[in-house]
């Protein structure tokens, strides 16, 4: 098939690459300097879209940058994401498509927010809302093997594009009917935005509860939070496995703007109530009890905080609780570096990272303080101290 992908940034390139191992892919982006050797990229929307019998956006929606999470956002004023790019892809798309291609939308939106803008251009009978639960660092693997697909039109059925789409996705991903994986989601539009944002701060929720417990076991004494987190993901009608570890506060490029976002709708909707600004204030706040904790047991050394990155697996800071920590840290008077080569000096290191540090050569004399209580030494020149298991 012939598919082009308007926006080829984190998400989008990726996932454009992935199409193209079994279809001619275009695409288009307003960064011109972007190569592939995958995807045929064009240097305006109108020659990308031409032969196209499915067009996917990919653009991004963002937030206010104060918004993201590196630093202390739940008491600034609620915002909604930043629709101008989606606004002006939708603007171009009904001034140079035509009816019988399908355009299918994966940029996050809030619930309530496609229809207006979907009937302003009049593009109802061709337009999908159709958002991946994607994680960056793994956004190709992630959009090969999906364990739920949200497909999300003008009147919530079944029709010709919706099967068009899925035909689509199974020339790429298996689709096994028989064991309903991934599971098909055909609703509206409010529908699709809903479970895809929902998604996302229930995520930010699970983190925030697996901290609550670490808070809760190091005040207490003689418990163990992985051991009740562990037994806790046994819980099927309560949790699954995924995200209940006890550790850093959640992070990436989704999840903290989410839930501002969310709280914007959350007064928007007068529900009478607003979880997602808690969730964001039980973030700061377990990162600030983490910092008390490490400013206790470090209060004359310089501090290296080991994973900047909001996860392992990526290089990203987008959100990162670490720098939440280190602006804590900064806050308190402390002298901070981050994943540097670092020369003799005693340091107070904080690994923020949930992986093996056994080969990591720390300077002598230093403190480690590990989050996830996974290192372990026999180093007698090493103090080492488990946050949350006292």
């Amino acid at each position: 098939m012939n598919i082009t992908m308007i926006g080829l940034g984190k998400l989008g390139l990726p996932v454009a690459e992935s199409m193209a191992t079994h279809h001619k892919v275009q695409g288009y982006d307003v960064n011109l300097g972007i190569t592939s050797d995958k995807v045929y990229i064009r240097r305006s929307i109108d020659v990308a879209i031409e032969q196209a019998e499915i067009v996917f956006i990919a653009v991004p929606t963002p937030h206010d940058r104060m918004y993201g999470g590196e630093t202390p956002a739940s008491h600034l004023p609620v915002k909604d994401f930043d629709y101008r790019y989606l606004e002006d892809v939708f603007k171009t798309i009904k001034e140079n498509a035509n009816p019988d291609q399908l355009i299918v939308n994966i940029s996050t939106v809030l619930p309530g927010t496609l229809r207006p803008m979907v009937e302003k251009y009049g593009l109802q009978e061709q337009f999908i809302y159709n958002p991946y639960l994607i994680a960056m660092g793994t956004v190709a693997d992630d959009f090969l093997n999906p364990d739920l697909l949200m497909i999300g039109n003008h009147l919530g059925e079944e029709n010709d594009n919706v099967k068009k789409l899925i035909d689509f996705y199974s020339t790429i991903v298996k689709i096994e009917k028989h064991n309903n994986r991934p599971h098909i989601m055909v609703g509206t539009y409010e529908d699709a935005e809903c479970c895809k944002i929902f998604h996302n701060t229930y995520i930010s929720a699970k983190v925030g509860i697996a901290n609550m417990i670490q808070d809760v076991t190091h005040k207490i004494g003689n418990s163990d939070p992985d051991k009740i987190c562990k037994a806790l993901q046994h819980a099927d009608r309560v949790v699954g496995k995924r995200y209940m570890m006890p550790g850093m506060g959640d992070g990436g490029p989704c999840h903290p703007r989410d839930n501002i976002a969310l709280s914007w709708l959350a007064n928007k909707l007068d529900l009478g109530y607003d979880l997602f600004k808690d969730i964001m204030t039980s973030r700061e706040v377990q990162t600030q009890n983490l910092q008390k904790f490490v400013s206790e047991y470090c209060s004359n050394l310089p501090i290296c905080v080991l994973g900047s990155s909001f996860k392992p697996e990526t290089h990203l800071t987008d959100g990162s609780s670490s720098l939440l920590l280190g602006h804590y840290l900064l806050q308190n008077g402390h002298h901070v570096v981050y994943d540097k080569e670092l020369n003799d000096t005693s340091y107070c290191y904080v690994l923020c990272h949930n992986i093996d540090y056994t080969e990591y050569n720390f300077n002598e004399n230093s403190i480690v303080i590990d989050v996830f209580r996974k290192y372990k030494t026999n180093r007698k020149d090493l103090q080492v101290f488990y946050y949350g298991k006292s």
